[in-house]
């Protein structure tokens, strides 16, 4: 995998991995704690088609950490900083998890921005998340106990995957590397309390609302399994969303692209067209 790092118009420096070619941008938007390689057993099919490009939000990955809020505002508006540092005018976009709710917050600043969109398990459609996910939110020592630290890397792992054959020891180091950069603490912190509180999933009216003008066509993917974000919020979704198809894979977790790779391919390679 051949990266590159690239300074965007906000100051921000990223790793950016671009397949280039002459199909239509296909832009790839991870989720917390995750980096470029989350998506490394669904790129090179993608690429067959499209003009992959995958690339580290801020705070992840080998991406800068600069102190800030770390809540939907600040990342859409360094995503859409990413799109003009790159040329991109228009293209598909495809969020798991975090970046998939990023990808509402960039719609309401860039719809001009968007062709059709894949929303793998986006926060903020319902209250119920895991207990390990709130540790952040408690008072005094919730920063602490939360922290990315590879006992809870590991943990949120497991979490994540239906099979946990799939938290492969090169993810697991990958995941422990990026984790001990420093700003990493802050950033993984910041950016769980801006969508979890004490009671779970935060600022759900926020997140409809967004939903409702999202007037893009949508897939939205969640794996049956999710532990992190329930499958049953799927259908809530689909229904927010006024353009939008519902795909529910099989024996999977909180990342289908990971757990489910050609199942994952197929749904976007099919709602694409």
């Amino acid at each position: 995998m051949l990266s590159s790092t690239v300074r965007l118009a906000t100051g921000l420096r990223t790793r950016v991995v671009d397949s280039g070619g002459a199909g239509p941008a296909l832009v790839l938007v991870h989720g917390l704690a995750n980096a470029i390689e989350i998506w490394d057993r669904v790129r090179p099919r993608l690429a067959e088609r499209f003009r992959v490009v995958a690339f580290d939000l801020p705070g992840f990955g080998l991406a800068d950490r600069p102190d800030g809020a770390y809540d939907g505002a600040f990342f859409a508006e360094h995503l859409r900083a990413l799109l003009e540092a790159l040329d991109i005018a228009r293209a598909h976009l495809v969020g798991s998890s975090l970046g998939a709710s990023l990808l509402l917050h960039l719609f309401a600043l860039s719809p001009e921005r968007f062709d059709k969109a894949v929303l793998a398990a986006p926060g903020g459609f319902g209250r119920r998340t895991h207990p390990l996910m709130r540790l952040p939110a408690l008072p005094l020592i919730g920063p602490w106990l939360g922290r990315p630290t590879p006992f809870n890397n590991r943990l949120t792992l497991r979490l994540a995957m239906h099979d946990p054959r799939h938290v492969t020891p090169a993810l697991l180091d990958l995941t422990n590397l990026y984790a001990a950069l420093p700003g990493s603490e802050r950033s993984f912190v910041r950016t769980l309390r801006s969508g979890v509180g004490l009671l779970g999933g935060k600022d759900l009216d926020r997140v409809e609302a967004l939903a409702r003008r999202f007037d893009r066509p949508t897939l939205v993917l969640w794996g049956r399994e999710d532990r992190v974000f329930p499958a049953r919020y799927a259908a809530r979704a689909a229904a927010l969303l006024p353009r939008s198809d519902l795909r529910l894979i099989d024996s999977c977790g909180h990342y289908p692209h990971w757990e489910q790779p050609e199942r994952f391919a197929e749904a976007v390679e099919a709602f694409l067209g």
